[in-house]
């Protein structure tokens, strides 16, 4: 006969565990979930800072320490009307928000920087390199879930708590006051009228919740007026691939030289001798003239993206950054373009990996290769050692000529290269830096930032005569693109002395000019002057190359006709005329802003519908 009594093992395998619990009545046991239900975000928003190296109560605004309370709150709430306890509540809303915290806390050991939304679109590439991490916690993490789990453990120490029945009473007013919170946060101008931009840097964040969240609003671009799938296609079908049609490189290096500009396009800047007489000797085989670019001071990997994907920072949300948010998986650029032509493609950056979310970007964009400052061979260290100083232009290009002499002979070779050496700030060490040019003229001894980046310009200038002279030796036709990524931010009052506080559109664009050049080995057509915003720089590197063309870029030079400088500063037009950013355009100038507004959003944020064979070549 069946026996229908459960042994004492089995019925113990289905007992709920017992916890001691504290002799509350059950309204005693109400108030005090209710309580810990309002301290126990403010304990997480404490707990998940203290993990992002913040301390929020003194580092944040009261708005920035308000909004993130917000979404601490809304967590909480989520929870409790998922199960219905106030308990529950608290316990998954503490997990949840160390666990998030803690996955930060490694992202910012790991890469330097926060969280973003983008992180969860690329979960599998994060789990292809995610064992070669160490994820030994350090103190930071060990004390602050001792104390997680100590008020969890709390909780469960209170009286059982029924689960409460649905009341729509309750929710009803929570989801309206949700509501509201999203539809200002998400709907409006809020962020911009508060001053609160997505940050990639913790020491200036906006703590994470916040930042989060702020990254997750630009996520979305608005489509542009005018944008549909077949206005983009009516647009696309006017180019194709373009053949090759001359000499092509079978080197091509592309260096951008860590602010690198001529302090000279200022007005009233004078010094003792040129700070790069070298590069403005060269005429031969060289293209040279002006770039524009849409940063200052910083945020190098703007200028990056802009050269390498042809698309402007212009049209996307102020104060983002597309390497953090807007960049995945194959997305085209000049990088997809040399690998279909055949090039071994190579990045190389003298500095650590963690910066700017490079890795992800580049593993996205297809490079093969990928160098950062500990692939480095014999590194030599300028304004510091290798704890505080930065490697020199001379090491890196070295290390340059070293990829080139190891590769095989005739192998196709693309390098991208951004250095190090005249990075902020230009009140440190002068160690292995000698003060060789300065300030002269109304400014003299004004400005003792400015001269330690003019006699760091001066050692750029020598080091890019070793790097050309090297290769005028070199058989293989060779092609060096070199520009600068942005000024420098030497001392805000020297840019206000020179250009005045409320400078006009062409003036305001002084600060954002930087030099370039494209050089070869073998014969070029020669051009002096030339001037352009970086997002048409790698079209004009690809024509020179005699390299085919995407239908992107030749719809680039036919928009830079139109509009040779687009960046977020303003505008220039055809005939010359300079506008700010917000100001209205006119003619074939509005024309040309309004396609190219409606291509990159086709590229950008309209990917499942990218028209695949305009942006990329068909080889």
């Amino acid at each position: 006969m069946h026996n229908s009594i459960s042994s004492p093992a089995h019925a113990a395998g289905r007992r709920r565990l017992h916890y001691p619990r504290l002799p509350l009545s059950e309204r005693q046991a109400a108030w005090v979930t209710r309580i810990l239900m309002v301290l126990a975000p403010l304990l997480s928003l404490t707990l998940v800072e203290t993990l992002n190296y913040n301390n929020p109560w003194t580092d944040f605004s009261p708005l920035q320490i308000g909004l993130n309370l917000v979404w601490y709150y809304l967590l909480e709430l989520l929870f409790y009307f998922l199960f219905r306890r106030r308990t529950s509540a608290i316990k998954w809303g503490l997990g949840i928000a160390w666990g998030l915290g803690c996955a930060n806390h490694y992202l910012i050991f790991f890469r330097g920087r926060t969280l973003f939304p983008s992180d969860f679109l690329t979960l599998r590439t994060a789990a292809n390199v995610a064992g070669n991490y160490d994820y030994t916690p350090d103190a930071s993490q060990v004390v602050t879930l001792i104390i997680v789990l100590a008020c969890i453990l709390l909780v469960y120490t209170l009286p059982r708590e029924a689960r409460h029945k649905f009341s729509w009473k309750r929710f009803l007013p929570t989801a309206a006051a949700a509501g509201v919170f999203l539809w200002v946060f998400f709907g409006t101008g809020f962020l911009t009228w508060a001053n609160i931009e997505p940050s990639m840097w913790t020491t200036r964040g906006n703590g994470l919740f916040l930042n989060f969240t702020v990254c997750l609003k630009y996520m979305h671009v608005e489509e542009p007026e005018g944008y549909s799938e077949q206005a983009a296609a009516a647009i696309a079908g006017e180019y194709s691939d373009g053949a090759a049609a001359g000499e092509q490189p079978v080197n091509l290096i592309v260096i951008m030289n860590e602010s690198f500009s001529d302090l000279s396009v200022l007005p009233g800047v004078e010094t003792n001798q040129d700070a790069m007489p070298f590069f403005r000797s060269l005429t031969e085989n060289t293209v040279k003239g002006y770039a524009y670019s849409s940063v200052f001071g910083g945020t190098t990997a703007n200028s990056e993206y802009e050269f390498l994907t042809g698309n402007t920072t212009a049209f996307q949300p102020a104060g983002t950054v597309p390497y953090q948010m807007y960049v995945r998986d194959g997305d085209p650029s000049l990088v997809g373009q040399m690998k279909t032509l055949g090039y071994r493609c190579v990045a190389a950056h003298p500095y650590y990996s963690s910066g700017w979310n490079r890795v992800a970007v580049y593993n996205s964009f297809g490079f093969d290769e990928v160098y950062f400052q500990q692939d480095f061979q014999n590194k030599t260290y300028m304004r510091g050692d290798s704890r505080t100083g930065y490697i020199t232009d001379q090491c890196n290009y070295e290390n340059l000529v070293r990829l080139y002499e190891e590769k095989q002979p005739g192998e196709k070779l693309f390098v991208f290269n951004v250095t190090m050496q005249n990075h902020s700030a230009y009140n440190m060490s002068w160690q292995g830096l000698d003060r060789e040019v300065w300030l002269t003229g109304a400014l003299e001894g004004k400005f003792s930032t400015v001269d330690q980046y003019l006699s760091l310009i001066y050692q750029s200038d020598k080091a890019l005569e070793y790097l050309i002279t090297y290769f005028q030796q070199v058989e293989e036709p060779t092609m060096i693109l070199m520009f600068g990524d942005h000024q420098p931010q030497v001392a805000t009052n020297f840019y206000t002395t020179v250009l005045g506080s409320s400078p006009d559109p062409q003036l305001a664009q002084k600060k954002q000019m930087v030099p370039f050049l494209i050089w070869a080995n073998y014969d070029i057509p020669e051009e002096q002057g030339v001037e352009l915003s970086l997002n048409y720089l790698s079209g004009l590197l690809a024509e020179t190359a005699n390299l085919p063309m995407t239908g992107y870029q030749q719809f680039l030079q036919d928009i830079w006709a139109q509009l040779p400088v687009v960046n977020t500063v303003g505008y220039r037009d055809g005939e010359g005329n300079w506008y700010g950013e917000n100001a209205k355009l006119a003619g074939q100038a509005a024309q040309a802003a309004e396609q190219y507004r409606i291509m990159q959003y086709n590229n950008t944020f309209d990917a499942g519908n990218r028209i695949e064979r305009f942006f990329q070549l068909n080889g």
